[in-house]
């Protein structure tokens, strides 16, 4: 448990009990940390009565305000609490209703430690078979309902229509393939940007080139990649429409990778060694789902082929995803609002 959870869990116990005396807490939250959160959200919330937003600090609400978005910062004190992150130490009081929901596809990073697991009443992993994984560790608070952020995916909300709008706005050229290329966090030790980065005109000749990187990453990397000449910069968390649109992804080990195996995409991955951090499991699926290189001179050869052999990867990518994902419905975010609704019953829509 982090630091900050001993420092204001008695203070913050103290008030919160004081503040239900003197008025009954009602007030169900959804805490923010970053604007992926709400992305991963909205198919959650469209089923349940709007609650208010709380950023975590003053940065994250400006950058919600920028974007037409109200919220409020900590400290609140609620009777419930629903969020996309491992933060319930921010709320120690144990009467406050806590459901999490997993911020990625399945877990391709370690598993948070497991007391922070079960400090929540439900916790939405993206399929049964996570769910038994974190069972064997002790985690007890684990649902597995599949995951909301791909519903859009396959509900009919991005139509050909949809999808060939934004083809234009991005000014594709139709006679080019897409290359989507991503990366994870680099201070994680299990990225490959840096063997790309600044490689980014060696493609767009030939190809459409997208960009999507994981929010922490470093200006070192984002500002030259922003910079490259016919290059479409992703600067969004909603990344489903660029996947479907893309022809083939590049990538490593980021959790985006499950979304472009639920698509069925052609994947190309970058290795990269193993470390702290590294899940075996998820190292077997990365192989197992995508065309694997070691260095950026391998991956001009690898686009072509990667491309007319996409078949060669289906079945592992069918497999893969009967693991990651409950079911690709588009139905992921109504299963979650309803079970959520069995501990807040408050949050059910009139009808």
């Amino acid at each position: 448990m982090v630091l900050s959870y001993y420092v204001i869990k008695f203070p913050y116990r103290l008030v919160w009990n004081i503040l239900n005396l003197l008025k009954k807490r009602k007030e169900i939250v959804f805490f923010c940390a970053n604007e992926l959160d709400l992305e991963i959200f909205k198919n959650v919330q469209r089923h349940l009565k709007p609650i208010p937003i709380v950023a975590k600090n003053r940065s994250i609400q400006k950058k919600l305000l920028e974007k037409g978005i109200k919220a409020r910062i900590m400290p609140v004190f609620p009777k419930g609490v629903i969020m996309c992150r491992q933060s319930c130490y921010l709320f120690p009081e144990p009467k406050i209703v806590k459901i999490g929901i997993n911020h990625g596809a399945y877990h391709f990073k370690p598993f948070a430690n497991v007391k922070g697991h079960n400090m929540f009443d439900q916790f939405h992993f993206t399929s049964s078979k996570e769910v038994e994984e974190a069972k064997a560790i002790g985690i007890v608070s684990g649902v597995g309902l599949g995951y909301p952020k791909m519903d859009d995916a396959y509900n009919g909300t991005y139509s050909e229509e949809v999808l060939n709008r934004l083809k234009k706005k991005l000014k594709l050229d139709e006679n080019k393939k897409t290359i989507l290329f991503s990366s994870t966090w680099d201070g994680s030790q299990m990225s490959a940007v840096h063997k790309w980065y600044d490689q980014l005109n060696d493609y767009t000749e030939k190809y459409n080139v997208l960009v999507t990187l994981h929010v922490w990453i470093s200006d070192k990397y984002r500002d030259i990649i922003r910079e490259t000449p016919g290059v479409k910069y992703i600067d969004t968390q909603n990344v489903t429409p660029y996947i479907m649109i893309a022809d083939i992804c590049v990538g490593d080990t980021s959790s985006i990778l499950s979304e472009m195996c639920a698509l069925y995409k052609p994947i190309i991955t970058f290795k990269v060694p193993v470390v702290r951090r590294t899940v075996p499991e998820v190292r077997e699926i990365i192989s197992s789902i995508s065309f694997q290189i070691d260095s950026q001179e391998e991956l001009g050869k690898m686009l072509d082929y990667a491309y007319e052999n996409a078949n060669e990867k289906r079945d592992a990518q069918q497999i893969a995803n009967q693991r990651m994902f409950e079911s690709l419905d588009g139905k992921a975010g109504e299963r979650i609002a309803n079970k959520i609704m069995e501990v807040l019953p408050e949050l059910e829509k009139e009808k």
